[in-house]
């Protein structure tokens, strides 16, 4: 009876550790996911002085936004429309974040672009054509084209989002338009 009881209990003590152990690799397994499911460039603070000194001279705009205790800096170049393609520039800037124990850092994503014109008949279309991310600063490269002669209110529509990255993973916060509005004349 005794014997029966110890295989009994052996028995029970090795499925538990198991359970264990597959509960434990599977938090394991959540938790670098957590980690990795969005690929952050964390980009180093820097006061609003040397993000001026380390973008073009004659940038087209600016807009500063804050989220979750962190604050950038855009400024924009759109050069003058051409008959072939067009670019504009977009520098992002970290000229501020608040810091914790439990989220060490704040940092953000550009998905996508939306962009919107007044011209109706899809004369106007605009992509991202590159992102460089380096140490301070992030640049991204704006593909545009307007198909007909005119004058164009245009939003390129860009969107950031917002990550904190906590000890238990990265934490989507928010979502943010960055309103890139102006008007060109393209045309001879």
């Amino acid at each position: 009876m005794e014997t029966k009881r110890k295989a009994t209990t052996l028995r029970i003590n090795r499925r538990l550790i198991a359970i264990l152990a597959l509960i434990i690799a599977t938090l394991g397994i959540l938790e670098i996911y957590a980690h990795t499911y969005v690929e952050l460039h964390h980009l180093s603070t820097i006061t609003e002085a040397e993000a001026l000194k380390l973008s073009p001279s004659n940038y087209t705009a600016t807009y500063t936004f804050m989220s979750s205790g962190g604050r950038w800096l855009t400024l924009w170049k759109i050069e003058k429309p051409l008959p072939s393609v067009n670019y504009a520039w977009v520098y992002l800037f970290k000229i501020e974040q608040s810091r914790s124990f439990f989220i060490p850092n704040i940092d953000l994503v550009i998905p996508e672009l939306r962009p919107t014109s007044n011209s109706t008949g899809g004369h106007f279309w605009a992509e991202i054509d590159g992102i460089l991310y380096e140490s301070n600063r992030t640049i991204i490269r704006i593909q545009y084209h307007f198909g007909e002669i005119g004058t164009y209110q245009i939003d390129f529509g860009l969107r950031v989002k917002i990550y904190e990255e906590t000890l238990l993973g990265l934490l989507p916060k928010e979502e943010i338009k960055i309103p890139m509005n102006t008007t060109l004349y393209y045309g001879p």
